[in-house]
C-alpha cells in the first residue's frame, strides 16, 4: 500500500475539523433559538459567543482546504458524523428550560473541537505546514477559552436553575470557581506546563 501525501493528510485532517464543527454548529444555533425568551442571559451569550467563533474557524478551514486543492463541502465521513450525531442528538434532547444540561453538553463538543484541533497541530507542524498549524493554534486557543468560559458561567447557571425549581441553595461560585482554579493549577503543574 502506498504511503499518503502530506498534502493529502492534511487535507483529510483540515475537512475533518470542517465536518466536525459544521455539524456541531447546527446543534448550537438551535440552541441559541431554543434560549432566546429564557432568563437564561449567560447562557445565550456564551452560545451565540460559541456560533461566532465556530463559523470563523469555518472560513479559516474551508480556505485552508482549497489552499490544500480539497474541498470542504465533500461527503462527511461516517465516523465524524457519527461523532457528531451523538453530539447533536445530546442538544437536541435538551429542552430550553435546562440551559445547564444544555451548556454542559457544549463543553463536551467544545473538547472534542480541542483535541481535534491539537490533532490538527501535531500534525501540520510535524509536517512543516506552518499556514494549517497557524489555524490549529486559533482554533485550539479558541475552544480553550471557550471551555474555560464555561467553567466560569455553570456554577451560576446551576444555581439559577435550582433556585428556579424552588430550592433554597447557597450561592457557592466562588468555591466552585477557586475549585476549578486550583485544579486546573495542579493538573498543569503535574503535567510539567508551568510558565
Amino acid at each position: 500500500m502506498a504511503a499518503e501525501s502530506p498534502n493529502s493528510t492534511l487535507t483529510t485532517y483540515v475537512t475533518d475539523m470542517h465536518a466536525l464543527i459544521t455539524h456541531g454548529l447546527q446543534a448550537i444555533d438551535r440552541q441559541a433559538e431554543n434560549l432566546k425568551g429564557e432568563n437564561h442571559p449567560e447562557a445565550l451569550a456564551a452560545v451565540n459567543e460559541f456560533s461566532r467563533t465556530l463559523k470563523s474557524h469555518l472560513t479559516l478551514l474551508d480556505a485552508r482546504a482549497k489552499g490544500l486543492g480539497g474541498s470542504a463541502t465533500g461527503p462527511v465521513k461516517d465516523a465524524v458524523s457519527a461523532v457528531t450525531g451523538f453530539a447533536a442528538g445530546l442538544v437536541n434532547a435538551v429542552r430550553p428550560e435546562e440551559a445547564a444540561k444544555s451548556i454542559r453538553d457544549d463543553y463536551t463538543f467544545l473538547s472534542h473541537v480541542a483535541i481535534g484541533y491539537l490533532m490538527l497541530h501535531t500534525t501540520a507542524t510535524g509536517l512543516n505546514d506552518r499556514e494549517t498549524a497557524t489555524i490549529a493554534e486559533t482554533g485550539y486557543r479558541d475552544a480553550a477559552r471557550l471551555i474555560m468560559h464555561i467553567d466560569r458561567i455553570m456554577p451560576a447557571l446551576v444555581l439559577q436553575e435550582l433556585r428556579q425549581d424552588g430550592l433554597a441553595v447557597a450561592d457557592t461560585s466562588a468555591q466552585c470557581h477557586e475549585l476549578i482554579k486550583k485544579s486546573w493549577d495542579r493538573e498543569a503543574g503535574a503535567a510539567g506546563f508551568k510558565s
